[in-house]
């Protein structure tokens, strides 16, 4: 739910403005311009209404305090009479479906939020790519909002009412992955001792989207390829054909010319999928959504988790703003859910409650050379890139694993006991 703040020193009008909104909106109120500046502060406000008489500070020096704290922020300026005319007319139903899409626009787009250049142009093109049927591929780091991405599409299309259906592909056993996207009839093999209706047959009408489809194996990628020739295909152990109408999206987090090279992804399946790119930044590449996310999810764990803590200390953010966050929005996601769980009582999100790696202002990332070796310039301490090492392989293998920590300990050839262990010292959740 998105907040505005109603800014007038008539308790009446706030309470007048309060009564309408909040239905749509989380409505906060001050009677004063310092009282407004600091919830500016400490708040994610998408809207400010603002008197433009008020005593003490006036309407425009507050407007004027308020751009050096957000620049972006919409604000509507109204004096008394107009906000009590505005009441009484009804005009503000009119203002308030109008707000609510320039809102939609402007910071929040399908769940997707953001205000930067980059991801303003990443919504034009979800606008523009939703109207047709080509094949999208998204690319990207692990936890930049892929499948956000790819849902935002569906809900823009006119498929909208029909079925989205996503397959981590990584999820998948190998030898289940044509049963669980094409389907299987009884009996087709060992254990299949029902029918089952694959995901492209459920997704019919509507969209399917394909997560990590690097994942999948050539001979898996070639049965894919035929049905994304014809759009039909037949069960395991079936003879009907059957044929779908799909939009397909699928994703990636490896470059996939790469692993053409590598002979590892068919080039003919790559050139079908790949009709329209959409690249997704990485969260350090646009900073400037950093203190947007942060407030955005801290309102919404605030709430999930009961949460009494009330705002984030300013150098809190300041460290948020400058971390490097190799784990993109899912790993800013993850932290402050941690820290509204374990410091919920708390009245302010302070730096002690931060993670090390945060807390300790740690940007740097590892790196290596083209010989595969450690680059030390700027790499920090030997205790910094042992941690930093063991952290990324850790996320690389849960991602791999898709969060299933057993598995996750297999492929690092270690037990869950001990993984469990680097990650709680690591603060990985």
């Amino acid at each position: 739910m998105r907040t505005i703040l109603v800014v007038d020193d008539e308790l009446s009008i706030l309470e007048s403005f309060r009564m309408i909104l909040k239905e749509d909106y989380r409505v906060l109120t001050a009677i004063d311009g310092l009282k407004a500046l600091e919830i500016l502060r400490n708040e994610c406000v998408n809207l400010v209404i603002l008197d433009i008489m008020l005593p003490g500070m006036s309407g425009l020096e507050v407007l004027s305090e308020i751009r050096k704290i957000n620049n972006d922020v919409e604000v509507i300026m109204v004096t008394a009479i107009k906000a009590d005319k505005t009441l009484r007319s009804g005009e503000l139903a009119h203002e308030v479906a109008y707000l609510r899409s320039e809102l939609n626009k402007n910071f929040e787009f399908n769940n997707i939020v953001g205000q930067s250049p980059a991801m303003r142009q990443i919504f034009d093109t979800i606008i523009r790519v939703a109207k047709g049927d080509s094949p999208v591929l998204i690319t990207g780091e692990s936890g930049t909002g892929k499948e956000l991405i790819a849902r935002a599409i569906h809900l823009q299309s006119p498929r909208k009412n029909k079925p989205f259906v996503a397959v981590s592909c990584p999820n998948l056993p190998d030898n289940l992955l044509e049963s669980e996207l094409f389907g299987h009839e009884k009996g087709s093999f060992t254990n299949a001792t029902d029918k089952k209706i694959g995901r492209f047959e459920l997704a019919n009408g509507g969209t399917v989207f394909l997560d990590e489809i690097s994942e999948m194996s050539l001979s898996n990628q070639a049965k894919l390829l035929r049905v994304l020739q014809e759009y039909e295909f037949v069960r395991v152990g079936g003879t009907k054909t059957i044929s779908i109408d799909v939009r397909l999206i699928a994703s990636t987090n490896i470059n996939l010319k790469t692993a053409i090279t590598k002979g590892t992804f068919r080039e003919d399946l790559y050139y079908r999928i790949n009709v329209v790119p959409l690249d997704v930044p990485a969260l350090r590449n646009r900073r400037e959504d950093i203190p947007f996310l942060v407030k955005h999810y801290f309102q919404k764990y605030k709430e999930e988790l009961y949460s009494k803590t009330k705002k984030i200390q300013p150098t809190v953010m300041k460290l948020f703003e400058n971390y490097y966050w190799p784990g993109n929005i899912r790993e800013l996601k993850n932290v402050l859910e941690r820290i509204l769980t374990l410091y919920g009582d708390s009245d302010t999100i302070l730096e002690e409650h931060l993670p090390v790696e945060i807390k300790s202002g740690d940007n740097h990332h590892t790196s290596y050379n083209s010989n595969g070796l450690l680059e030390l310039s700027d790499a920090g301490s030997l205790d910094e890139i042992v941690s930093r090492t063991e952290r990324e392989v850790i996320e690389k293998a849960l991602q791999k694993a898709d969060g299933i920590q057993t598995r996750a300990a297999q492929i690092l050839k270690t037990t869950r006991r001990i993984l469990r262990y680097k990650m709680d010292k690591l603060g990985l959740s």
